[in-house]
C-alpha cells in the first residue's frame, strides 16, 4: 500500500494553490490587480475632492474677509478700508432701500417715489386685490342677472294673467315654465 502523509499532502496542495494564484500571467492575478487599482483610484478621487472643496471654501472665506482699500486711477488710496463682505452687505441693503418711481419701479428721486421694498409689496398686493375684486364683481353680476330674470318672470306672469283671464297649463302647474 501507499504510505501518504496527510500533512505533506495538505502542504503540497496549499503551495500549488499559492503558486497558481501568484503567477504573474494568471487571469485571476490580473483581475485582482485591476480591482485593487480601481478601488485605490476611487478612494483617491474622494479624498482629493474633499480636500479641494475645503481649500476652495477656505480661500473664498479668506477672500471675503480680507481688508482692501480702493485706489484711484493713479494708484493712490481712496476712502476707508473695507472687505468684500461689507461691500456686499451695503449693496444688498441699498437695493431694497433705493427710492423708485411708484408707477414704473425705476430708480428715481422725485416726489412721487417710495423704497423698492414698498413698491414691490404694493405691486403684489394690488395684483391680488385686483384678482379678488374681479372675481367678486363677476359673482355679483351673476346674482344680479338671476334676480333680474326672476323679477322679469314675475312681472311677465302678472301682465299675461291680467291680459288673458284664462288659466293655461302653465298657470295650472301642469307644464313647466320656460323661465
Amino acid at each position: 500500500m501507499l504510505n501518504i502523509n496527510e500533512e505533506d499532502l495538505k502542504k503540497a496542495i496549499v503551495e500549488k494553490a499559492a503558486d497558481e494564484l501568484l503567477r504573474q500571467d494568471d487571469d485571476l492575478s490580473k483581475m485582482v490587480h485591476a480591482e485593487v487599482q480601481r478601488r485605490v483610484q476611487k478612494i483617491f478621487v474622494e479624498r482629493a475632492d474633499a480636500q479641494i472643496a475645503a481649500a476652495v471654501d477656505a480661500a473664498v472665506q479668506k477672500g471675503f474677509d480680507t481688508e482692501y482699500q480702493r485706489v484711484n486711477n493713479w494708484g493712490q488710496p481712496e476712502g476707508e478700508k473695507t472687505t468684500i463682505r461689507t461691500q456686499l452687505d451695503k449693496l444688498i441693503g441699498g437695493y431694497w432701500t433705493t427710492k423708485v418711481d411708484t408707477r414704473s419701479g425705476k430708480p428715481s428721486d422725485s416726489y412721487n417715489s417710495t423704497t423698492r421694498a414698498e413698491y414691490l409689496m404694493t405691486q403684489i398686493c394690488a395684483e391680488n386685490f385686483s384678482e379678488e375684486m374681479k372675481k367678486h364683481a363677476t359673482n355679483i353680476a351673476g346674482h344680479l342677472k338671476d334676480g333680474l330674470r326672476n323679477q322679469m318672470a314675475g312681472v311677465m306672469d302678472k301682465m299675461l294673467s291680467d291680459l288673458f283671464h284664462v288659466k293655461s297649463l302653465q298657470d295650472q302647474g301642469k307644464v313647466d315654465k320656460p323661465y
